[in-house]
């Protein structure tokens, strides 16, 4: 088998690397959480990655759509912009980290 799972064409499920496999199962991370952040999180991209990341804004304005978010909070996903291939899963609360604080680095956003 090969380091990525492949996608599954009759769901719309993302490919997952073998690295955010193992973060995933060590942080107690299941697909379906995968798969709601990628759906309703606030993308952001930096650092030639897109952040796909649930905060109380999101978690605010989808509610009535999708109440099992807040459980979710903090949860940032990080996938290759191109492929949308999951490259690893953790949980932060400060968003701040994602930008770089150089002005030099802002033609990468």
């Amino acid at each position: 088998m090969s380091s990525q799972k492949q996608y599954n064409q009759m769901s719309d499920q993302p490919a997952i690397s073998s690295h955010a496999q193992q973060r995933m199962d060590l942080r107690g991370m299941s697909e379906r959480d995968i798969e709601l952040v990628l759906k309703f999180g606030r993308r952001i991209h930096s650092r030639r990655t897109v952040f796909h990341v649930i905060g109380r804004k999101e978690i605010k304005k989808y509610a009535s759509e999708c109440p099992e978010l807040k459980e979710l909070d903090g949860l940032h996903v990080l996938t290759v912009p191109d492929k949308g291939t999951v490259l690893t899963a953790y949980r932060n609360h400060d968003l701040r980290h994602i930008r770089p604080s150089k002005r030099k680095h802002k033609h990468l956003h």
